[in-house]
């Protein structure tokens, strides 16, 4: 598992960029330059640990969305590590830093593979 942060609690988080176009090639490049900040447990990574899509928001201009793991002691500090951690993804892969939208999820509540059907 791959992560940013400290603290006592695992989040999931997504955080939304506006993106200057819908080229796809800022969506890898933003999914690279996330990873490169993210600390990792062991050396292998379960899919879907972090991941990078786009689409258009509410108002029709194009998103980046950043998927990923916060360690954070309360649900604020979670947010503002997402938002830190993905404005600086978008600013290293040319996406840029404009929010558009983020949800923190506790761990507790993120549907698992293993769970039952």
């Amino acid at each position: 598992m791959r992560w940013v942060g400290n603290g006592s609690h695992l989040w999931r988080v997504r955080v939304d960029l506006f993106a200057e176009d819908a080229g796809g090639a800022r969506v890898a490049a933003a999914h690279q330059a996330l990873q490169r900040q993210l600390t990792s447990a062991d050396a292998a990574e379960t899919p879907g640990d972090v991941a990078a899509d786009q689409g258009l928001g509410v108002e029709g201009r194009p998103v980046v969305g950043l998927l990923f793991w916060v360690r954070a002691d309360e649900v604020g500090l979670a947010a503002r590590a997402a938002v830190e951690t993905a404005r600086r993804a978008g600013t290293d892969s040319g996406v840029g830093t404009e929010l558009y939208d983020v949800v923190v999820i506790p761990s507790a509540a993120v549907a698992q593979p293993t769970d039952p059907k």
